[in-house]
């Protein structure tokens, strides 16, 4: 069994949080404990690292950065991760789209 630990930044900067990546039978099990890792629900931590983002953590050693992405080339939880990032643009973009076009709306309307 393979296991990669991770130390990243909470969102105020002083609070770190473990992250653990481990190779098991059934494929990666990776937590996190941050409020979102602890409930079960992903955190933007553990995806942004499994982007390829190490901007969150505390140290980056590129040789566990490197293991990591190699654990998971290939693998379901990355091709799942690449279509929630996907899916998370295209909402961005189209809440952009509603925005502006509830702009050129409201200018209309205004005469």
């Amino acid at each position: 069994m393979t296991s990669l630990m991770f130390l990243v930044r909470g969102p105020d900067g002083a609070v770190s949080h473990r992250m653990e990546a481990t190779k098991t039978g059934r494929g990666l099990r990776f937590t996190c404990t941050c409020a979102e890792g602890v409930d079960g629900v992903h955190c933007e931590h553990r995806i942004a690292l499994l982007l390829g983002d190490a901007s969150h953590l505390v140290e980056v050693d590129r040789g566990a950065v490197a293991a990591l992405a190699a654990l998971t080339k290939g693998a379901p939880i990355l091709h799942a991760v690449q279509r929630l990032a996907q899916a998370e643009a295209a909402v961005a973009e189209a809440q952009h789209d509603l925005d502006r076009a509830r702009q050129v709306l409201a200018t209309i309307l205004a005469g």
